[in-house]
């Protein structure tokens, strides 16, 4: 009797981590419809250029940067109902209202829209923490770290799908602001994922907690991934760079470029799978080893980002490559996060992620006028953008090689 009843305990506790993970990260990946209609509201209706647009969004998602500040809350502060739950509930109503009043705009000028698509954002990263420390804490008891984190990036990157093509259509034939009232359903979901959130006792002191984050910073592995991290993430052509020279010097419709984020939601989905599958067979340290020159060579391919077709298949290439290395880093991180402090430690390592993210878009977008500026006088200035921004991030890709041994290999303490 006692064999049976953990045969049929165990596939209900996993089944439930599975839904609340799916349902979270769908949510999440689904308000990725509002960005590109807010990419033509600032270019087209604010008339912002390429690096003052990029300072916006720069701005709009800095709370993604702060994140750890975010994982003490969830980690340490008990409220009623306890230690995961209440949050989540608490962060996506603060989202719900953020795009309510929004949508209840009378005119979109820079300042209010800034501000709440800043508190929309907050909502998110908040949630996002929750759903993270809950991932971590059950997947390192479990030695699932690599599968959770592939159905989370795997659910992301199908949510593409239809944010890629639903944006595009939805930028071209309806205003900002139903698009922000559709927005709002999506947190009301993350809080209804809280049902089946399993909230576990406080097993360790705050003293206790606060050393392992202490012991975490002081590694020399945490610092050598987190630069790893930061440059592998660090691609200056891609974001608001890569949409002005898609809109304006390829002279991509908005449909279109919305299918290329299809395409590339699609190929995460499949890069997300392959490493799912494969990742206990041949070991993290493998794809990431085998990774770092391919995918730094690969990315040189964007010098032949001309037309639509060159632009789909590196789109498609990109996207299966980028999510497998991605995953690799981000299980990395999961494992290196101390007991009874998870949400913080692995927010610690997301936002370096976030911060590669956002310095890369900035300068991008900056570096993107200014270089097209440069050249004007040449026959396409804004090819030569671009190819100074490709060949800027593949040096980056590329020296991450010699971060690989300090990652996998750290030096014993004397």
């Amino acid at each position: 009797m006692a064999t049976l009843a953990v045969r049929r305990s165990e596939p209900l506790e996993f089944d439930r981590l599975y839904l609340f993970c799916a349902v979270n990260y769908f949510a999440q990946g689904m308000i990725g419809l509002v960005y590109q209609p807010v990419a033509y509201l600032l270019k087209d209706g604010l008339g912002l250029s390429a690096g003052r647009a990029a300072a916006f969004v720069a701005c709009m998602t800095a709370p993604f940067v702060i994140k750890p500040l975010f994982g003490p809350l969830t980690d340490l502060v008990r409220l009623p109902g306890g230690m995961r739950r209440p949050h989540l509930v608490l962060g996506a109503a603060l989202g719900a209202c953020s795009w309510l009043a929004l949508a209840a705009l009378p005119s979109y000028r820079y300042g209010p829209l800034l501000a709440l698509l800043v508190l929309a954002n907050v909502s998110v990263v908040f949630c996002d923490v929750v759903c993270e420390g809950v991932l971590v804490e059950m997947g390192k008891a479990a030695g699932k770290t690599g599968t959770y984190q592939a159905l989370h990036i795997g659910t992301l990157y199908a949510t593409l799908v239809l944010t890629g093509l639903g944006g595009g259509w939805l930028s071209a034939h309806v205003q900002p602001r139903v698009v922000f009232a559709m927005a709002a359903v999506f947190p009301l979901m993350i809080a209804g994922s809280a049902v089946w959130v399993k909230e576990l006792p406080s097993r360790a002191a705050t003293g206790e907690r606060i050393q392992g984050l202490l012991a975490l910073l002081a590694a020399r592995r945490f610092w050598a991934l987190c630069l790893m991290i930061f440059l592998w993430n660090f691609y200056p052509l891609l974001g608001t760079a890569q949409f002005y020279y898609q809109s304006e010097a390829l002279r991509f419709s908005p449909v279109y470029i919305g299918a290329l984020s299809t395409l590339g939601g699609l190929a995460g989905v499949a890069g997300a799978g392959f490493f799912g599958a494969a990742v206990k067979r041949w070991g993290t340290e493998r794809f990431l080893r085998a990774g770092v020159l391919a995918a730094g060579a690969a990315n040189l391919l964007f010098l032949f980002y001309r037309g639509p077709l060159s632009a789909a298949v590196l789109t498609a290439l990109m996207g299966v490559s980028g999510v497998v290395f991605r995953l690799g880093l981000m299980d990395i991180s999961a494992q290196a996060c101390p007991r009874y402090a998870e949400a913080t430690a692995y927010a610690v390592f997301m936002a370096v992620f976030n911060l590669a993210a956002l310095a890369s878009n900035t300068l991008g977008g900056a570096l993107y006028d200014r270089i097209r500026q440069t050249f004007s006088a040449a026959s396409d200035p804004a090819y030569c953008a671009a190819t100074a921004l490709t060949v800027m991030g593949s040096a980056c890709t590329f020296a991450c090689w010699w971060l690989l041994d300090p990652v996998f290999r750290p030096a014993e303490p004397t």
